[in-house]
């Protein structure tokens, strides 16, 4: 501690004079000074003295000399040496208080240095906000909670026993199960003003809160320049002191600091919109009335027709700045949307009137920025319930992996919809628990072994026939074949299959039992077909 800040501790009216040479030294112990104690003294400690027992020099060695004196304020000789600070006490002061009064300051300190050890190691550990605050609880001995501009519980830890019954129980864990702040609990912090008292606060804001019935200290948690929580201890398993007070604002910092080292903060529709996306997203059963006061508090305002479009960069994924750039170049397009880097993924909820839904140019734009960065795209079917956001996000992300899969043979241009590979996710849920060659039809096995025998492409005509949905003209076409040579083939197979390909049932049992052999990679058309171009615009 400075030494200016231990005499300020000193009881009142307690020093009648000072001598200093450095007031901002910074002292770790307090002792007696002895005749040995004058050979060698240190430079960090404080000494307590006698006047009578004071030598007439110190030695010139140490860097600073720190004295308390007790009895006469007569002038010495020690005044006059350059590393000493001297410090005298009042004649009608009682020593032994003010040594008490200086060794406290001290435990104090190396207590407080032990918090702050433990919330260092708590950081540094990498386990995360909620490892922090449990850490931060038990260091300090009373609840503590992180909560979002939208009244969100982001970390928490109580430490209250079943059987407490004390209101601050009761409410804590009301909340806490609904997993953000009760509406009793909102109109209070607001008509208390609450929010702005702690940010006009120049340290931990105390203050007795009436809804918990206890006293609470609040800092609000800020990066570059905005409020991005608020941290909160409880005045429950002992009352505030001057250390919970020095220990709690360096709490806020590694708070800050901890949601600093989520994807969140990098690109951002405003971080706080960008912190209620994230949540969303790792959310798997989000409450609908707690999701809707997060959206008041946030004002946005959904639109009937949502979408998750998810941005991918192959191998490692985006990074903040390649993020953020990709963000720029799409941001017409995410007018009225959340957006944020989730996974090394750019992760937007686009919010679409249903007149204009998910428009042409839209799916051009995101096309064309796909190309630019060498991205793949996902996007999810149509839903109406942002809780379903999610389940969404799911969705595009498994249209990239099963497009990707599948653009040998099926190309979709760099973008890929889940409503035209949402088979393939069937399908592989069906294969952990059957043979899916099994399924397919004994008609279109045939013709792939007569295949295999001849060295024949029938198959490949086949599936471009029905990839067309029966036009020869179209199919021949892409095959570079003649009209009458594809009608051969086409009479051939119905030959070998013993069907007539007019029956829709038919045609579904062959699609479905070819999307099969091509999910186990027994079938790979030599033919990419552009669904654009060949097989006609698809729509979300």
């Amino acid at each position: 501690m400075r030494l200016q800040d231990l005499i300020a501790r000193l009881p009142e009216d307690t020093v009648s004079r000072v001598s200093l040479t450095d007031p901002d030294c910074d002292l770790y112990n307090v002792s007696f000074l002895t005749e040995e104690a004058c050979q060698a003294p240190r430079g960090d400690v404080l000494y307590f003295s006698d006047s009578v027992l004071l030598p007439a020099k110190i030695c010139d060695t140490a860097q600073f000399s720190c004295i308390i004196i007790d009895g006469s304020n007569e002038q010495i000789a020690l005044e006059a040496q350059p590393n000493a600070n001297l410090v005298w006490l009042d004649q009608r002061a009682n020593p032994f208080t003010c040594y008490n009064t200086i060794q406290d300051a001290f435990i104090e300190d190396q207590e407080l240095t032990g918090v702050i050890r433990r919330l260092l190691a708590a950081h540094f550990s990498n386990q995360g906000l909620q490892f922090l605050i449990e850490e931060a609880a038990s260091a300090l001995g009373n609840p503590i909670v992180v909560v979002d501009p939208t009244y969100h519980y982001i970390a928490h830890h109580l430490g209250i026993p079943p059987e407490d019954d004390t209101r601050l129980a009761r409410v804590m864990t009301e909340e806490i199960a609904n997993e953000t702040v009760l509406e009793e609990a909102v109109a209070y912090i607001r008509d208390s003003h609450i929010d702005s008292e702690i940010a006009r606060s120049h340290g931990p804001y105390v203050h007795r809160n009436t809804i918990l019935d206890c006293n609470t200290m609040t800092l609000a948690v800020m990066v570059r320049g905005v409020c991005i929580a608020h941290v909160m201890m409880m005045e429950h398993g002992h009352p505030f002191t001057d250390l919970d007070r020095e220990a709690f604002m360096r709490l806020a910092n590694f708070v800050a600091q901890e949601m600093q080292k989520s994807e969140v903060w990098g690109p951002t529709s405003g971080e706080l919109g960008s912190y209620f996306l994230e949540n969303l997203l790792n959310d798997r059963s989000p409450s609908m009335a707690v999701t809707k006061r997060r959206l008041k508090a946030l004002d946005f305002h959904p639109k009937e027709m949502l979408y998750v479009v998810c941005l991918h960069a192959p191998g490692e994924g985006l990074s903040q700045a390649q993020a953020e750039h990709v963000a720029g170049q799409l941001r017409p397009l995410l007018h009225h949307s959340l957006y944020t880097r989730h996974h090394q993924q750019l992760v937007a909820l686009l919010s679409r009137d249903p007149d204009v839904g998910f428009s042409e140019r839209a799916e051009r734009k995101l096309r064309e920025v796909a190309a630019l960065n060498k991205l793949t795209v996902g996007v999810s079917n149509l839903f109406t319930s942002i809780i379903e956001t999610r389940k969404a996000y799911e969705q595009a992300r498994l249209a990239i992996r099963y497009g990707e899969r599948s653009s040998r043979f099926i190309d979709d241009g760099l973008l890929f919809r889940y409503s035209n590979y949402s088979y393939l996710h069937l399908l592989n849920l069906a294969d952990r628990h059957t043979n899916m060659y099994d399924h397919c039809h004994p008609a279109l096995l045939r013709l792939m072994e007569y295949d295999n025998a001849h060295t024949g492409e029938l198959m490949e005509t086949l599936f471009c026939y029905l990839q067309v949905a029966g036009s020869t003209t179209r199919a021949a076409k892409i095959l570079s074949l003649h009209k009458n040579t594809m009608l051969y083939r086409l009479g051939r197979i119905r030959d070998i299959l013993g069907m007539d390909l007019t029956s829709g049932e038919d045609l579904f049992m062959l699609q479905s039992s070819y999307r099969i052999l091509l999910a186990l990679g027994l079938f790979t058309p030599k033919l990419s077909l552009l669904r654009r171009e060949d097989l006609g615009n698809g729509s979300l």
